[in-house]
């Protein structure tokens, strides 16, 4: 049975053991190693940012995908999801590992840009 069929997500998973831990989890009153609070905000905090770099890399991720247009709040751009022939795949990946682009979202909106301008009628 996969979690679809049990309704079970992994968000829900989450949020359901960070409230526990949030809410109920007890720990030894007098724990010499058990941090709490401000203590325990910014144990995480560094510890976050040393497993991503430093504090602007931690700002990147709690910002999520970087806004490509200009009209939209940060990380609400358009998404699209597209299947490929595996030799097209191939020759992009090679593409991209040429240096021809950063990565196939780039790749993708190169050649669609491409191509509408040179077959758009307008």
């Amino acid at each position: 049975m996969n979690e679809t069929q049990t309704g079970t997500t992994t968000a829900a998973r989450d949020h359901a053991a960070a409230s526990w831990a949030e809410n109920e989890m007890a720990l030894p009153a007098r724990s010499g190693t058990a941090l709490r609070g401000k203590a325990a905000a910014q144990h995480g905090r560094a510890l976050l940012e040393q497993a991503l770099g430093g504090p602007e890399a931690v700002q990147a991720a709690v910002r999520g995908r970087k806004t490509l247009g200009r009209t939209r709040p940060a990380g609400r751009s358009p998404k699209r999801q597209a299947t490929l022939p595996e030799e097209l795949d191939k020759r992009g990946l090679a593409f991209i590992q040429a240096g021809g682009a950063n990565d196939y979202s780039a790749l993708m909106r190169i050649a669609l840009t491409e191509y509408l301008d040179q077959h758009a009628s307008g």
